[in-house]
């Protein structure tokens, strides 16, 4: 059965390797103070290489060499007050020294590799404490470690290395031999390289969102205005901010607004307008707005860090409505004002009322318009009402519903307003005679009466009418 002989060594130096005179190269330890237990490993190893000469080597694994770590940054610019990702790639041009070409990626791939990223002498955070790769082979593709880095606002622009240092483990040297039992000998080596990789700190300009303000609600279109702030070193022309929300409840009525030219250490105006739709909900939002400009040199360029938390506000009636007086006598019939006042933040026009009455209640004239109404402004609308004589006497729900068209020349149906209608006991007349009449009555008789008694109380002489 085939035997696995595994001799470790530190640090790797492919240059280091002694050769016993018939072809078995093995690589000393540069390691003092070893073990009596790894000298002897090695002991075994010599003897093993020596045995295999004079039967000769197997066919089979047979390479020497070695991996070749290289560390990179295809995107070394940060900007200062930003907190950004550096994504370092590791790539694995190996060396390939001797033995069989179809065997050299067991002597030049790079295993169980850590990369740790430092920012010796610099402000500049490193928040990423190492990162695990794993297994980097020359053929495959390079493989990236992600470092999370914070940069001062204070930070000066210009150029600064970092360093990367990479900790990974290889096979040096592996070969089967025949001394009477096949046998594979490994030679493992331990390693740490440390190189450097540039990153720069630009001086490009760069936004911040400052002084917002909105008056999103659920259910109604409004805007979110604010000022850009150029809180780079190089001044902005032709900026330009994209509101592009991932959501389906908040919908961007102009997706790109121009700015204009921003100066180092400037602010120009924004405003955005938005819809929210009646399905979302009064929480707050956060929401990136990505910059495009021109630096000085005319070359476009992009801001993605400016973000900002708006908050959505719960939806609200557009109209308030209020019964002048809302009692009528069973029975009856009446004229009903009812004041109506414009709730939203913009004019409406062209409203168009409708009340709904149920039994006992009825309306002959359920409708009204009103041509215009500004924010904040109440009317007074008539409609007609009237009870059954046979209903009872408690309060009636009753309803009114409205459609205008908002400021931007939308036609919108409101939902229904609910109004209680208070039936009351009509007024008793005591089923007895008019009261003015009879009144009339009471005069005239007593008018009689007193031309009667005057003239002797003879009743031909009644009225002054008897002849003389």
């Amino acid at each position: 059965m085939p035997s696995t002989v595994e001799a470790e060594t530190r640090p790797a130096d492919s240059r280091a390797s002694t050769d016993d005179g018939g072809g078995c190269r093995w690589r000393p330890s540069m390691t003092t103070g070893r073990s009596p237990r790894n000298w002897l490993l090695i002991a075994v190893v010599v003897a093993l290489c020596t045995t295999a000469v004079g039967t000769g080597v197997v066919a089979g694994l047979d390479a020497q060499g070695r991996p070749n770590l290289s560390p990179y940054v295809s995107d070394n610019e940060v900007t200062p007050g930003s907190e950004t990702t550096i994504e370092v790639d590791i790539s694995n041009d190996g060396t390939f020294i001797d033995g069989n070409e179809a065997d050299r990626s067991a002597v030049t791939t790079a295993r169980d590799v850590v990369v740790k990223l430092r920012a010796p002498n610099s402000p500049i955070s490193v928040n990423t404490n190492a990162v695990a790769l794993g297994e980097i082979t020359e053929a495959g593709s390079p493989k990236t470690a992600a470092f999370d880095v914070t940069v001062p606002k204070g930070v000066d622009p210009g150029t600064t290395d970092f360093r990367v240092t990479l900790d990974y483990s290889y096979t040096s040297k592996a070969q089967n031999v025949d001394s009477g039992v096949p046998i594979t000998i490994n030679q493992e080596q331990i390693d740490t390289e440390t190189e450097t990789v540039p990153i720069r700190v630009t001086d490009d300009a760069r936004f911040e969102v400052t002084e917002l303000d909105s008056n999103l609600r659920v259910g109604e279109e409004g805007e979110i205005t604010g000022q850009l702030e150029n809180i780079g070193r190089d001044d902005a022309r032709n900026a330009e901010v994209s509101f592009a929300p991932d959501s389906e409840t908040v919908v961007a009525l102009e997706s790109n607004v121009a700015v204009g030219d921003i100066e180092a250490g400037e602010t120009a105006p924004f405003s955005i307008p938005v819809e929210v739709t009646s399905e979302a909900e009064a929480v707050p939002k956060r929401f990136d707005l990505p910059v495009t400009f021109r630096d000085t040199n005319g070359i476009r360029q992009s801001d993605d860090d400016p973000e900002f938390r708006v908050d959505i506000g719960s939806q609200r009636d557009a109209f308030l409505i209020e019964p002048v007086d809302s009692s009528i006598e069973a029975g009856g019939s009446r004229a009903l004002d009812i004041e109506v006042t414009n709730n939203l933040d913009e004019p409406v026009s062209d409203i168009e009322g409708k009340l709904f009455a149920d039994d006992p209640l009825d309306s002959s004239n359920d409708e009204t318009f009103t041509t215009e109404l500004d924010p904040g402004e109440t009317t007074t609308v008539t409609v007609d009402l009237s009870a059954a004589s046979g209903a009872t006497i408690k309060n009636y729900p009753a309803s009114m519903d409205f459609r205008y068209t908002d400021a931007d020349g939308d036609s919108k149906l409101t939902d229904s307003y609910r109004l209680a209608v208070s039936v009351t006991e009509p007024t008793d007349d005591g089923g007895g005679l008019p009261v003015v009449p009879l009144l009339l009555v009471v005069l005239v008789v007593a008018g009689g009466a007193f031309l009667w008694r005057r003239k002797g109380g003879e009743i031909g002489d009644f009225g002054g009418l008897r002849d003389n």
